[in-house]
């Protein structure tokens, strides 16, 4: 941001760093302040979406969006660089982006982040960007400026111990194929597992195959062949979601985000006395199995989201 201040008899031009005091002074008199923050567009980006949110000077929501999802880990520089391409083009005219905080999932490294950094300044000229883990969102939005352990469970799965401003250790996620305990695609591989074994009950199993009309042949070929079988595993999450009555499928869930508090949350030192909290559409759709599990390891959910976005609108705000 620049801005021109005129005394009547001299003109003085001052750049805004974070935050912009203003004084204008006449001759004799102190006639107003000013108080600025820099346009601040804002990035929690997901492998199913990306969801966007422009805030003005003020501090409001100038714009909200979403595009197509992405994983700076699995994605190419220049997939990377035309999906920001793309992200301008849907950004009205008049908007002037100052600065840049995108969250993604992948962005796990230094090497990454810096690529996701290259890729938005091309796209955004003159903008500070600021490229960081989608962990590191969660942590931010669901704690704050507080110590605690924030974990998402959407799609994959993950958590962190935060001290308040970094995550100061992390158990690994190690993926859908190693771990991602509790996600939509650990759900979906042991649905879909069950049903091939004949572990599902028959009415379950019938209705699924009925439902998605998938063969064996289909089913390995999507999962060994095909990119992005994390996905594919997570899509039977709403079929899981409305069969939730039958003891079997609600069991399966509540196996599953048990696994996950036993093999992440647990393992944090001091967990008992740390605020747990949960973001992702896994977490947010069966919070109350969430709860459930939780409890039955002998911990407590202090707070469940379905999505950072909001938090990190307030805590952007309030860390300028």
């Amino acid at each position: 941001m620049v801005v021109c201040v005129i005394n009547f008899r001299k003109m003085f031009i001052f750049t805004a760093d974070d935050l912009l005091h203003i004084i204008l002074f006449t001759d004799s008199s102190l006639f107003c302040i000013e108080t600025c923050m820099k346009s601040k567009l804002i990035a929690d980006a997901g492998s199913t979406n990306v969801e966007w949110t422009l805030l003005d000077t003020d501090g409001k929501v100038a714009q909200s969006f979403t595009s197509d999802g992405l994983n700076a880990l699995l994605s190419s520089q220049e997939a990377i660089e035309n999906a920001f391409q793309q992200v301008r083009g849907m950004i009205s005219a008049d908007s002037f982006v100052e600065e840049i905080h995108y969250y993604g999932a992948g962005c796990a490294t230094p090497y990454i982040c810096d690529k996701v950094k290259a890729a938005l300044q091309a796209s955004f000229f003159g903008a500070e960007c600021h490229v960081n883990s989608d962990l590191l969102a969660a942590a931010r939005s669901l704690l704050g400026n507080k110590k605690g352990i924030a974990c998402i469970i959407g799609t994959g799965s993950n958590s962190c111990l935060y001290d308040g401003v970094d995550i100061i250790s992390q158990i690994p996620s190690l993926g859908y194929v190693l771990g991602d305990e509790g996600s939509g695609a650990a759900l979906g591989k042991c649905l879909v597992s069950d049903a091939l074994k004949e572990q599902l009950p028959v009415n379950i199993k019938e209705e699924f195959f009925n439902e998605y009309k998938l063969t064996l042949p289909d089913i390995l070929e999507n999962v060994y062949r095909k990119p992005a079988p994390n996905k594919f595993l997570a899509s039977f999450v709403p079929f899981i979601a409305k069969n939730l009555w039958n003891p079997y499928i609600y069991s399966l869930v509540l196996k599953e985000l048990t696994k996950f508090v036993k093999r992440n949350v647990a393992m944090y030192n001091g967990a008992n006395s740390l605020d747990i909290c949960f973001t992702g559409s896994i977490a947010f759709h069966f919070e109350k199995i969430l709860r459930e599990a939780a409890a039955s390891v002998g911990y407590k959910v202090s707070e469940v989201t379905s999505g950072p976005m909001k938090g990190l609108i307030a805590y952007h705000i309030g860390n300028q």
